[in-house]
């Protein structure tokens, strides 16, 4: 009988946070879709040097999974366009941006999840980039 209740609590329990991850998750994706400013890419290097972007563009999320950039980036001294199209998909720690064909294309890290305020870190090659997003009004 202790064990029959036992089971059915740890069952009720997993079930409980199987969906309130769930939840979390939906809530940041529908907190996504929109237009984000980037106000601030940067770029640190393994030798310290940091190339830093204010203002570089925007990134637009879409209801559903896709959306395109228009961010040109500064990357050691040279400013290089990166505009595409591309799909995303998150967790509630993590965007992931899948294309070919933009620099946005990898696993961000969300180190702050604000409805109108992001911060979104990665790395490729040693180098960590950040990102500072600002939700367009």
């Amino acid at each position: 009988m202790i064990r029959k209740l036992l089971f059915q609590v740890g069952a009720l329990a997993l079930t409980l946070s199987l969906f309130a991850s769930c939840s979390a998750q939906k809530r940041f994706q529908r907190r996504l879709v929109g237009t984000w400013n980037v106000e601030r890419y940067e770029q640190l290097y393994p030798s310290g040097k940091r190339d830093v972007s204010p203002n570089v563009g925007s990134v637009t999320f879409r209801r559903n999974g896709g959306g395109e950039n228009d961010l040109p980036v500064l990357t050691r001294g040279v400013r290089m366009p990166d505009a595409g199209s591309f799909s995303w998909k998150n967790t509630t720690e993590e965007v992931t941006i899948i294309s070919g064909n933009t620099y946005l294309s990898k696993s961000w890290i969300v180190m702050r999840n604000k409805r109108s305020h992001q911060i979104w870190k990665s790395t490729t090659q040693s180098v960590v980039q950040t990102m500072e997003l600002r939700k367009a009004k």
